[in-house]
């Protein structure tokens, strides 16, 4: 008995290609009473797994890789403006779009309520400005930034604190928006905290300057990598600035018999708690749509409506999109509403 079973012995199978494929496997048991002999009893391996572990230390390889290209690109200079204002941060009254910073006006001097928009420009992005500058415990790989303001010379403290892309060279900041903008996910509470600031600042021209610092969060040091400045003129009796509320834009096109269909395909879609009282067209006119076979199907036109909350009173705008289905013959339907957007915004409700 016990000759028959080592005579087994080790067999094989043979796979697919006609490769012995075995794998060994310990088996113990008990023969006549006492304890036998441990043998290794083969057993097939499956070739789906090999594949397995081949196709993650591939998935593996390819992440390693592409983490390491990544920490190494940005988005170097993205406009001649950034190209002669590295290590500088540039201000407008209007917002200053990367794509459109080589056409923006461009100013030194603001009045008190004015819009104020910001753009910073680095020579690299956070996290390879960190690896040139940084000890490897404060590599900055999130991009955390810092802005510190200061006034007429005095330390304001900190106005934002946040992080960006990894990938940027160049952001924008919000401290106080034209009518109708909505804050960036990076500047969200800037135009508040602004607001307060400069509403407690007497009257007459006061030296601005802002600080963009990088750097780890904790104990690693903040680097300073770009600044700029400008002067804020408050006159006498300047009104406060409401950080809660802005003002509506003006309209592109005013229609009292459309505005007043607007306002009811907001309430046919049984809004709770909040009903339209205002409609600000945004655009001139409608925007044609059409298919793909260049067939007209609708017109479409962005606004703002105002919402009155018929608890508290009190309004707030949000952007609203409005269609007419095209009926043929030059004619359109009802209006309808198209889409809700994001932006919501307090405003006076007059």
């Amino acid at each position: 008995m016990g000759k028959g079973t080592a005579g087994r012995g080790l067999h094989n199978k043979k796979c697919a290609s006609g490769r012995s494929d075995t794998k060994m496997v310990k088996k113990g048991g008990v023969m006549g009473g006492r304890s036998s002999p441990t043998i290794l009893r083969p057993q097939p391996t499956n070739g789906r797994n090999h594949m397995k572990y081949i196709l993650r230390a591939i998935v593996l390889i390819l992440f390693l890789f592409s983490t390491l290209v990544l920490a190494d690109t940005d988005q170097g200079m993205t406009g001649e403006t950034h190209k002669k204002n590295v290590g500088k941060i540039l201000w407008a009254a209007e917002r200053i779009k990367k794509d459109m910073q080589d056409r923006i006006t461009y100013k030194g001097k603001f009045n008190f309520g004015e819009p104020l928009y910001g753009r910073v420009f680095l020579p690299k992005s956070l996290p390879r400005l960190s690896k040139d500058n940084d000890p490897s415990q404060c590599l900055n790989s999130n991009a955390e930034f810092q802005l510190k303001l200061y006034i007429d010379g005095k330390d304001r403290g900190i106005l934002n604190e946040y992080n960006w892309d990894p990938t940027w060279t160049t952001a924008q900041i919000n401290l106080a928006l034209t009518p109708g903008d909505g804050v960036d996910d990076g500047n969200m509470g800037v135009p508040e905290k602004w607001a307060k600031i400069i509403n407690d600042l007497p009257q007459g021209t006061h030296q601005i300057k802002v600080e963009f610092l990088g750097g780890r969060s904790g104990k690693c040091e903040k680097r300073k990598y770009a600044e700029g400045g400008f002067a804020l003129a408050k006159g006498e009796g300047a009104a406060p600035i409401d950080p809660n509320k802005q003002a509506l834009p003006a309209p592109a096109m005013q229609n009292p018999k459309l505005e007043a269909s607007m306002i009811e395909a907001v309430k046919s879609r049984g809004w709770k708690n909040e009903t339209p009282v205002k409609v600000v067209i945004l655009e001139p006119d409608w925007r044609i749509i059409r298919d793909a076979f260049n067939n007209i199907t609708d017109r479409e036109i962005n606004t703002f409506v105002v919402l009155k909350n018929t608890s508290t009173g009190k309004c707030r705008a949000n952007d609203i999109s409005f269609r007419q289905p095209y009926k043929g013959g030059g004619k359109y339907g009802r209006t309808e509403v198209y889409g809700i957007g994001l932006k919501s915004f307090n405003v006076d409700c007059q």
